[in-house]
C-alpha cells in the first residue's frame, strides 16, 4: 500500500501533467508546440547583453525592411509633388481636398492609401499617400531595457513563490506584466532613470509591438497591468533550475546560491568593539551625571559584576545609613534618581528659558527611564511630579516659537499645574506608578498637536497661561485639556458597540477574502487555472493579510486534496 507522501507526490505530478502550473487555459493561451520549458527562468547579466544585442539586430533589419517596403509610396508621393508644383489649384479644390481628408482621418493608412488611388484616378494626381509604420527610434532601447528589468523582477518573485511551495516543474515562460507607473518612478541614486510620462511608455510599447519585439497584447481593465510576451528570437534567458544545497562540492555559479567564503588569514569575526572590555571597578561611578544621560541610556548604570552602581558592597554594614537623608545617599542608592533630580530646574529660570525659546528642540525623557524611576527609583513623588511637569512644558516649547510669550505667562501655567494637575479627586498627588501613564499621555498628545500644527500652518495656540489652564476644557478655549480628550489616545472599551461592530466587519471581510482565495486555489487544483493566475487574483482582489499568507493557504489546500485522494483510494 502506498504511503501518504507517495500518494501526495502522485497527486502533484498528475496535476502538473494536466498543465496546472504551466499555462493559463482560462485566458485562452495555446501552448507553443516546441517552446522551451523552464523551471525557474531568470535573466543574468549575460542574458541582458545577448538580449540587447539581439534587439539591436532585429530593429536594424526591421527598419531596413520598412524602408524597402515604403519605397513605392515615397516614389508615388514624389510624382504628386512634382505635378502639384506646376499645376494651378483653386481655393475651392483645396477646400474640397481638406474636407475629403477630414472624412477619412479615422481610416487606417492602408485604407486611406486605397482611397487616395481612387481619388487620383478621377481627379488627376492631387493627393499623396500616407506612410503608415514609422521606424523604431534609438530612444526605444531605453524603454526595452526598462521592460526587461521589470520582467526580471517578476521572474524572481515567481521563483520565490514556487520555491516556498516546492514546485520545481518545467513550464512555459510567463507573460510580462507592464506597469508604466513603476517604470517612470524607478530611481537610481535618488535620480529617476526615465523621467518621462505614462503616455511615452505606452507609445514606445506600441512601436515595439509593431516591430515584433513584443507580442500577444492582453488588456484586463484600467486597474490591472497590460500583459505581453517577448519575441523568443530576441529574449535570452537562463533556467536557474531547482535549488540545491550549497555544499562545497556542488555550489552553483549564481551569486544567490553560492557560499561566500572569506579567503584571508584574518579572524572571521567582525570588527571588535574596542569599548567592549573595561575595568572591573569604577567605570559606572565615573560616568557623567549630565542631561545627556537621560537621552542615551535606557536603564540604571550597572557595574561589571552585575550589581547596581552605588550599591553597598557590605549589606550587613552600618544600617544607620539607610535613615540618613541627603543627596549623597540618594546618589549611592540610585544614581539615575540623582541625574533626574539635577534635571529639575528652578521655576524662575525655567520660565525665562522657555520664553527665550531655548527648549524648542527639546526631546522628552525616555519612557523606559521614567518607568525605571517610577518603579525602582528613589525620587519623592512631589519631585517626580515636578519632573513630569517640566518635561511636558519643555517639550511644548516649540508650539509657542511664533508667539512672544512672556516669562510670567509660563510662570502662571507652571503654578496651575503644580496646584491642580496629576492629582486624584481627593486632592492628593498620584503615586509615581499612577502618575507615569498620565505623564506619557501628555507627551503623546503634544506630539499629535505638533503634527496638527505642521499640517495646519495657520493654527496657533493661546498663550501658555491660557493654553495650559486646567479649567479651560471646551473646544472654543483652544486648550491643552481639550486636546487630551480630543485625540483619544486611550484604547476604547472592549465592550463598546462601535468597536465590536468594526472588528466584526474586519473579520467578515477577512473571511470573505480567504474564501475567495480558496475558491481560486481549488480551481487551480482542478486544472482549470494556473498558479500564476491565483497569485494575480489574490493580489488584485484580497487583503494584504491574505496575500501574505497565500503560500500557507495553498499548502493547506493541497494537503486537503491529498487527504481526499487517500479516502477515495481506501474505499
Amino acid at each position: 500500500m502506498s504511503t501518504p507522501q507517495q500518494i501526495g507526490s502522485q497527486l502533484r505530478n498528475s496535476l502538473i501533467l494536466n498543465g496546472l502550473l504551466n499555462h493559463l487555459p482560462d485566458r485562452k493561451l495555446k501552448p507553443v508546440p516546441h517552446a522551451p520549458a523552464f523551471v525557474h527562468p531568470i535573466l543574468i547579466p549575460e542574458d541582458f547583453k545577448r538580449t540587447i544585442a539581439n534587439y539591436n539586430r532585429h530593429i536594424y533589419k526591421y527598419n531596413m525592411q520598412l524602408w524597402i517596403d515604403q519605397a513605392e509610396i515615397r516614389k508615388y508621393n514624389d510624382d504628386i509633388k512634382k505635378y502639384r508644383i506646376t499645376a494651378k489649384v483653386s481655393i475651392e479644390q483645396k477646400i474640397k481636398e481638406a474636407m475629403w481628408k477630414h472624412a477619412l482621418k479615422d481610416h487606417t493608412p492602408e485604407e486611406y492609401n486605397e482611397a487616395v488611388e481612387e481619388y487620383n484616378a478621377k481627379h488627376g494626381p492631387q493627393l499623396r499617400k500616407k506612410i503608415g509604420k514609422q521606424p523604431v527610434k534609438p530612444a526605444s532601447e531605453k524603454y526595452f531595457i526598462a521592460f526587461l528589468y521589470q520582467y526580471n523582477a517578476q521572474l524572481y518573485l515567481r521563483k520565490k513563490n514556487r520555491v516556498q511551495l516546492e514546485v520545481h516543474v518545467p513550464g512555459q515562460l510567463p507573460e510580462m506584466e507592464i506597469y508604466p507607473n513603476k517604470i517612470i518612478e524607478a530611481e537610481r541614486d535618488g535620480v529617476k532613470i526615465l523621467p518621462v510620462t505614462v503616455e511615452s511608455v505606452r507609445n514606445h510599447r506600441e512601436h515595439l509591438e509593431e516591430a515584433g519585439v513584443l507580442t500577444g497584447y492582453s488588456y484586463h481593465g484600467p486597474n490591472r497591468p497590460v500583459k505581453m510576451a517577448f519575441n523568443p528570437d530576441i529574449l535570452s534567458i537562463t533556467d536557474n533550475g531547482s535549488p540545491k544545497k550549497t555544499a562545497p562540492e556542488n555550489q552553483l555559479l549564481t551569486p544567490s546560491q553560492t557560499n561566500k567564503v572569506r579567503h584571508s588569514n584574518v579572524s572571521s569575526r567582525n570588527t571588535i568593539n574596542k569599548f567592549q572590555y573595561r575595568e572591573k571597578e569604577g567605570d559606572s561611578r565615573n560616568c557623567e551625571s549630565s542631561f545627556s544621560c537621560t537621552k542615551e541610556t535606557t536603564k540604571a548604570p550597572t557595574r561589571q559584576d552585575g550589581k547596581k552602581s552605588g550599591a553597598p558592597n557590605n549589606p550587613d554594614g552600618d544600617l544607620q545609613k539607610k535613615f540618613t537623608g541627603g543627596r549623597e545617599f540618594m546618589a549611592e542608592k540610585n544614581e539615575l534618581s540623582a541625574v533626574l533630580m539635577d534635571h529639575i530646574a528652578d521655576k524662575t529660570e525655567l520660565s525665562r528659558d522657555l520664553a527665550a525659546g531655548k527648549y524648542k528642540n527639546y526631546q522628552p525623557v525616555g519612557a523606559e527611564i521614567a518607568q525605571n524611576e517610577a518603579y525602582l527609583g528613589a525620587m519623592h513623588p512631589e519631585d517626580f511630579k515636578e519632573l513630569a511637569i517640566q518635561d511636558v512644558f519643555k517639550f511644548s516649547s516649540s508650539l509657542f516659537e511664533d508667539i512672544d510669550a512672556h516669562p510670567g505667562s509660563w510662570m502662571n501655567a507652571y503654578k496651575y499645574w503644580l496646584t491642580d494637575s496629576f492629582k486624584s479627586f481627593t486632592g492628593k498627588t498620584f503615586s509615581k506608578t499612577n502618575l507615569l501613564p498620565k505623564w506619557q499621555k501628555c507627551i503623546e498628545v503634544l506630539r499629535e498637536v505638533k503634527k496638527y500644527k505642521k499640517a495646519h500652518p495657520g493654527w496657533q495656540p493661546a498663550f501658555p497661561s491660557l493654553y495650559f489652564d486646567p479649567a479651560r476644557t471646551f473646544k472654543e478655549n483652544n486648550s491643552f485639556e481639550y486636546a487630551l480628550r480630543f485625540f483619544r489616545l486611550d484604547e476604547e472599551k472592549t465592550d463598546s458597540f462601535q468597536k465590536r461592530k468594526i472588528n466584526a466587519g474586519k473579520s467578515a471581510r477577512h473571511k470573505t477574502d480567504v474564501q475567495k482565495a480558496r475558491e481560486k486555489i481549488r480551481l487551480m487544483i482542478a486544472g482549470k487555472i494556473s498558479l500564476d493566475r491565483v497569485y494575480e487574483f489574490v493580489g488584485q482582489n484580497c487583503s494584504k493579510l491574505v496575500n501574505d499568507g497565500l503560500n500557507a493557504l495553498i499548502k493547506k489546500e493541497f494537503a486537503l486534496a491529498e487527504q481526499e485522494t487517500l479516502k477515495t483510494q481506501n474505499k
